[in-house]
């Protein structure tokens, strides 16, 4: 079991504060989510972690001691392709393989092993340039895993990925935590961040607006609402749309649901799909991050 702890992160572009004093901790067993806006700070953050970048304040912890991480425990997925194009993937993964402390054998073993769980053997003396967007994807995951980490970053692990794909690297991430990996995310794609992920790190304009469980955001920044779906004229009824014939009304009570969905079915309206829920990761973080915050 794993645990990596950033206190008071703090970092500086000449006089340009990009990190301020941002905290979060993840460990073993479980799927932690950074999320921020483009330019927010959360991958200085990583970086700050990773020791590619010189923090100007704050501590790493791991396990309880104050240290950086082991660069051979890692695996990292940067955000931008990290490969050279005009190299053979083989010689490429290899050569990260023994940058990580594996002899020749065994990371040729390893390198064959996850081309084969990513459908890409045949591609192994191929030149990166020559893959689509997504497998050069699945290349770059193999070069975060070869070596078996037990620390993992993932920077946008989901870019260039067709839905197919995407599930397998959803099913992937699963396993790897449910084998006891500690595990970092960063995606824009917060969807599929509430889908897998247990907590969540949000960073605005360098600062962290909240760290902790993805249930405890909702409990406490989500309203109820009531959900329904209609082709009816609504009929001057009080409700926000929510998508195409969808719409949504507010709880403000406990017991406001039961008035509400009387009113509804009271009318002339007819409703093909009806519920209740809070709102999404999505919708929570346009209301922290979004332009009027």
């Amino acid at each position: 079991m794993n645990k990596v702890e950033v206190n008071g992160l703090v970092k500086y572009y000449g006089d340009f504060c990009a990190v301020n004093d941002v905290n979060f901790s993840f460990s073993s067993g479980k799927l932690t989510a950074i999320c921020g806006r483009n330019g927010s700070g959360k991958t200085t953050s990583i970086r700050c972690l990773l020791g590619l970048l010189k923090e100007d304040k704050g501590e790493f912890l791991v396990n309880g001691l104050k240290q950086k991480l082991d660069f051979k425990k890692i695996g990292y997925l940067p955000e931008e392709r990290g490969l050279f194009v005009k190299e053979r993937i083989d010689f490429q993964l290899e050569l990260l393989a023994r940058l990580k402390g594996m002899n020749k054998k065994d990371a040729r073993e390893s390198i064959d092993n996850w081309m084969n769980k990513f459908d890409i053997a045949q591609y192994k003396t191929k030149k990166l340039e020559n893959l689509s967007k997504g497998n050069q994807q699945k290349v770059q995951m193999i070069a975060a895993l070869v070596h078996n980490p037990d620390i993992i970053i993932l920077d946008e692990p989901f870019s260039g990925l067709d839905p197919i794909n995407m599930q397998f690297f959803i099913d992937l991430i699963k396993k790897l935590k449910k084998n006891g990996k500690c595990i970092l995310v960063s995606s824009h794609q917060l969807a599929l961040i509430e889908g897998i992920c247990e907590d969540i790190c949000i960073i605005n304009k360098g600062k962290c607006v909240y760290s902790g469980s993805i249930i405890d955001l909702q409990n406490k920044y989500s309203s109820d609402y009531l959900y329904f779906s209609t082709k009816s004229d609504l009929k001057g009824l009080d409700v926000q749309e929510y998508g195409p014939l969808s719409y949504r009304i507010k709880l403000n009570s406990p017991d406001e649901f039961k008035k509400k969905l009387n009113e509804i079915m009271n009318s002339s309206i007819e409703v093909e799909t009806i519920g209740r829920k809070k709102l999404n990761l999505q919708e929570i973080f346009v209301e922290l991050v979004g332009d009027k915050n």
